[in-house]
């Protein structure tokens, strides 16, 4: 079982955490429910269940970049799909040189990363001695009634955690990470990073990915967990299997990471390095006005206009106030996985 606690959230912390949370400058406490952990699940599918969760801990070169914000040694959970593929939350996974599982029954079996999807932010794993699991079928995330009862279990734990499917409403990362319907679910759980999640059949349905602060919307900042719902996977699973990646072009990409501003316009927070932002010039502290001559209102305007401009390698115009002067800039946008070190296996 989960125990109740209460986790304070920084922007220093966060930033080890790919700045997922509140906005920069406001700390957030969320007090975490105590979980409900009843069986609600009939015995075949919670045995099922219980045996396709396993641990995954994963270690990045030190000089790589994600080390720095996300850490070396990560771990977290994932869950059997298949006889040698296990699914989990993408960041466990950037940049990795090793990965293990660790079974239901101790059991530990080496791995290596078959893919990173940047777009859904879901990650695969490919064992390299079978795994002797039942896979767990995928459920239809996409007619999931809201509100509606599901189950969460994450590595390490004795019993599913009931949990509640309250909205989908529209997730946008600060680095330039977009879910158009993510499953946001009560009460926050911290043992959320690649645990799945289940329904009453037993059929996993989504993927944890944050613990958010506003399930509802900022009207109602009530905290929960974000789930990346499975049917994001279906269509890419046999590319990402095959070759560890989508097939046609890639999402484009700027390496800007922000906030959107109460006064306007989106704050640049941080600039990833050797980025086309870096290279064309943007700094931290920077405020993006317009993208193409438009004004910028949200993230969520941001990244739906910056896609619809093309595939990495587009080029594109921003509208960067620096120091109260406002400037044009033109990019070249890019492939997020071309800044970022190959993990072994792919």
């Amino acid at each position: 079982m989960r125990n109740p606690f209460v986790c304070t959230l920084y922007v220093g912390l966060l930033t080890c955490t790919l700045a997922w949370g509140p906005a920069a400058g406001q700390p957030a406490t969320a007090q975490v429910t105590p979980p409900n952990t009843q069986q609600a699940l009939d015995p075949e599918p919670l045995q099922r269940v219980m045996q396709s969760v396993v641990t995954v801990q994963s270690r990045s070169d030190a000089q790589a970049s994600t080390s720095r914000t996300l850490g070396q040694r990560r771990e977290g959970t994932g869950v059997v799909i298949g006889p040698d593929l296990v699914l989990t939350i993408g960041y466990l996974l950037l940049e990795a040189e090793s990965v293990d599982l660790i079974d239901h029954q101790g059991r530990r079996i080496p791995g290596q990363v078959r893919a990173v999807d940047n777009l859904s932010g879901l990650g695969l794993i490919r064992t390299l001695i079978p795994l002797r699991l039942d896979a767990v079928p995928l459920g239809d995330s996409d007619t999931l009634p809201t509100p509606g009862k599901l189950w969460t279990l994450g590595q390490s734990e004795s019993a599913p955690t009931a949990l509640e499917l309250v909205s989908r409403k529209v997730f946008a990362g600060s680095w330039e990470y977009l879910l158009e319907s993510p499953l946001m679910t009560l009460p926050a759980v911290n043992n959320w990073s690649g645990a799945g999640l289940f329904d009453d059949q037993g059929r996993l349905v989504g993927i944890g990915s944050l613990l958010v602060q506003d399930v509802f919307g900022d009207q109602v900042p009530l905290p929960g967990n974000l789930f990346v719902p499975v049917n994001l996977l279906k269509d890419p699973l046999p590319d990402l299997v095959r070759s560890g990646k989508r097939t046609g072009p890639a999402t484009p990409w700027l390496g800007i990471t922000s906030q959107r501003l109460p006064s306007g316009g989106l704050a640049v927070l941080r600039v990833s390095p050797d980025s086309p932002a870096a290279l064309a010039g943007i700094a931290v502290g920077d405020t993006l006005l317009a993208l193409q001559g438009q004004t910028l209102q949200d993230l969520p305007d941001f990244y739906r206009r910056l896609r619809a401009l093309g595939p990495a390698g587009s080029r594109l115009s921003l509208t960067v106030r620096s120091e109260g002067q406002s400037r044009e800039v033109e990019l070249l946008s890019t492939d997020r996985a071309t800044a970022l070190k190959r993990p072994r296996g792919i």
